[in-house]
């Protein structure tokens, strides 16, 4: 199609339509000036005139209907304030006033105004004796608001003829209005169809032809061709289009073969896997398994399926909208497969990762169940070794305790200095391996789940202040000072006072053992995002590495060049006290820093 055609065809229907934008504008603009004038002139007037009889009203009930006794003199402010009133609405009856008829009509009523404020001056002016006159005075001013009235009736009446005649004048007009626009709507409509037949013979088949090809593209029919045609510019697009649909062969070709040896490799890498991997969507459903997962579900009697307890811990991960990794033995699951005959159930611990977008917009997990079967055996193994080994040894080391007291107590006969100091440090030796059997106890009766905890709702305010008379005197004694931030409405957290306070003044006594001297210790209790609300004891010190960062709550781990005394099992037991309230613990030491954050995360009570 000529560009010139298709150009004139639409300047055409443009300056049709400007010339009708601008008619209706004009149009538009002249009934609203109309109806302006009506507002600004004829009705301000009617409301003028409304309001001034109200205040004459006003003024004749306040100053004639006097009880007896009472002096006019009293209602002088509220005459006053009706006057202004009355003698503004005059101005405006006369400033609005139009034809020469409501001009006479508005003079008069000037006049009688004048007449009964005159009247009302007389009247404030008499003395108490002259009642003849103040009666005359009374009649004076009725008949002045009775004549008042008739005159404002009048130009009232005459103000709502001025308003019908231009409304009917409004009407005609936009009567006339609307068939000038109509006539210009029909010719633009016709002109419209004119060039739409033109275009569309020039255009849309032309472009049908293309969404054809399109559509074949899209089905992957990448040898389709467009039929180049319907003058330079579609032509241009056909070509185009052509070359598109060549290039598109050749990428989607080569995007194929990649995909396809993607898939091989992902394949062999899940078949590769010694564990079994299930890739599941947002409803649990499994959508992807390595043939391991099959047989161990096929195994379980769950064919196709997932199990419930590692779905259990996908719902958790899920809720809480992170992954769910690490080595905590605990999180292990004890799959058994059923029927009889069966091979004997393992142990499973859940690796599992969030996988965004896997599925279009939706979600996906993937799941890697490792068999951790012999090392929660070794685990149980280590841990009743543990609790069994401590037992056994801390009988007989009381004796020796108990034996070593009633030596240094001389109570089997005296000993000499050399002896004495002997037996003082076999004495000291005995309490700490006591203190470290001990620690040993409760650190096996924690991990083997023996000790019950009762989590119940409790205020963070209480368990820090609780730390705080417990164990602060360790910081008092180093010279620091505690100090308390606690965030604006803290939630509740599930926690057992009595193990919390644990945690807590495990950290505060380390404040003070391995703080810097005089520097300040804060406690702070702040809301997280997750769910949790984080507990904080922050003091200056010794900032640990990122390496000491991980180890630190491991049993026995003590930093190279520390001095204090401790059997380095403290924090270990504070890691599975939190595990047991469902919380965590960690330490934060900023590089560059003296700070040291050690910080216990408990469960909001809601």
């Amino acid at each position: 199609m000529n560009r010139w055609s298709f150009i004139s065809g639409l300047t055409v229907i443009l300056l049709l339509l400007l010339v009708l934008s601008g008619f209706c504008v004009w149009a538009t603009r002249g009934l609203t000036d109309e109806m302006g004038t009506i507002i600004n002139q004829n009705y301000d007037s009617i409301r003028a005139l409304r309001e001034l009889r109200s205040a004459l009203t006003r003024i004749n009930a306040q100053c004639l209907a006097l009880p007896e006794g009472t002096s006019i003199a009293a209602t002088g402010p509220a005459f006053r304030k009706e006057r202004d009133v009355a003698e503004k609405r005059l101005g405006q009856v006369e400033r609005n006033a139009g034809s020469a008829a409501e001009h006479d009509m508005v003079a008069r009523l000037t006049t009688l105004g004048q007449s009964y404020f005159a009247a009302y001056d007389e009247l404030f002016a008499l003395k108490a004796s002259a009642n003849e006159r103040r009666d005359e005075l009374n009649h004076v001013i009725t008949g002045l608001t009775g004549d008042i009235s008739d005159v404002a009736d009048q130009i009232v009446t005459l103000n709502e003829n001025a308003i019908m005649a231009r409304r009917d004048d409004a009407v005609l007009k936009g009567r006339r209005v609307t068939v000038i626009a109509m006539g210009f709507a029909i010719v633009s409509l016709g002109i419209y169809i004119l060039t739409s037949m033109r275009l569309t013979r020039a255009v849309f088949e032309p472009l049908r032809r293309l969404r054809d090809s399109i559509q074949l593209v899209s089905a992957r029919r990448f040898d389709t061709v467009v039929p180049i045609g319907g003058g330079e510019e579609l032509g241009q697009i056909a070509a185009s289009f052509n070359e598109m649909a060549r290039e598109l062969q050749r990428y989607v070709g080569e995007t194929d073969e990649r995909v396809v040896a993607a898939n091989r490799i992902s394949r062999a890498i899940l078949e590769a896997l010694p564990y079994p991997v299930y890739i599941v969507d947002r409803d649990f459903a499994v959508r992807q398994a390595n043939p391991r997962a099959e047989s161990l579900s096929r195994a379980l009697g769950i064919p196709g399926l997932l199990p419930g307890e590692v779905r259990r811990q996908i719902d958790s991960a899920a809720a809480e909208s992170r992954d769910v990794v690490g080595d905590d033995i605990r999180r292990a699951v004890r799959l058994e497969p059923a029927g009889a005959g069966a091979a004997a159930g393992g142990d499973y611990l859940p690796q599992i990762f969030r996988m965004a977008g896997a599925f279009g917009a939706e979600d996906g997990w993937a799941v890697l169940l490792v068999d951790v079967t012999r090392l929660r055996r070794n685990d149980e193994a280590k841990t009743k070794a543990l609790a069994t080994l401590s037992h056994e040894v801390k009988t007989p080391v009381a004796g020796i305790r108990m034996s070593l007291h009633l030596l240094l107590e001389e109570k089997l006969g005296a000993i000499n200095p050399d002896q004495r100091e002997l037996l003082e440090i076999g004495r000291d030796d005995c309490e700490r391996l006591l203190v470290v059997l001990q620690a040993l106890l409760e650190l096996a009766r924690l991990e083997s789940g023996r000790t019950a905890l009762r989590p119940v709702p409790t205020a963070p305010a209480d368990l820090l202040n609780e730390a705080m008379a417990a164990h602060g005197d360790r910081v008092r004694r180093a010279g620091g000072v505690i100090s308390l931030e606690l965030a604006e409405n803290l939630p509740a957290v599930l926690a057992d006072p009595l193990h919390a306070n644990r945690v807590l003044g495990n950290f505060l006594s380390n404040a003070g053992k391995y703080g810097a001297p005089g520097r300040p210790v804060v406690l702070r209790a702040k809301p997280r995002g997750d769910g949790y609300v984080r507990f904080t004891v922050v003091n200056h010190g010794r900032p640990f590495s990122e390496a000491e960062q991980a180890l630190v709550f491991d049993p026995f781990f003590r930093r190279a060049g520390e001095e204090a005394d401790g059997t380095g099992l403290g924090l270990a037991i504070c890691r599975e006290i939190a595990a047991l309230h469902g919380g965590r613990v960690g330490v934060y030491s900023p590089a560059g820093s003296d700070l040291v954050e050690f910080f216990l995360d408990l469960r909001r009570a809601e």
